[in-house]
This record gives structure tokens, sequence and C-alpha cells, in this order.
């Protein structure tokens, strides 16, 4: 893993995806992000994407 420091306005770029993570606001602990891609690169959160593939896994084994 990779870790990084960031500053208020400060981003992360990802070339190989045209990826790009901007801190937006530090509020307590809670820091929110922007994130800019390209439309045909998926971005979720965590707990999503988990769902995500739990429902994929679920439809791809089919009724029993």
């Amino acid at each position: 893993m990779l870790v990084l420091s960031r500053k208020l306005g400060e981003r992360i770029i990802v070339p190989d995806c045209e990826l790009a993570v901007t801190v937006l606001a530090v509020e307590g602990k809670t820091v929110r992000l922007g994130i800019s891609a390209p439309a045909d690169v998926a971005v979720f959160r965590e707990e999503i994407w988990h769902e995500v593939c739990k429902q994929t896994l679920e439809l791809s084994r089919g009724p029993e």
C-alpha cells in the first residue's frame, strides 16, 4: 500500500487509468475526496463494490 499525505486542494494522479483524486475538504476525522475518471472507469465506495460483487456472484449461480 502506498501511503501519501495531501493538503486541501492537492491531488493524487493515477495516469494509467486517467484517475485523479483531489482532497476537497477536511472536517474533523472526515476527509471529502473528489474523484475524476473517464466514463468507462467505474469508481465505487468499498461497501458498494462488495455488494455489487455479491449480487454478481448470486446471479452467476442462477436459481437453485
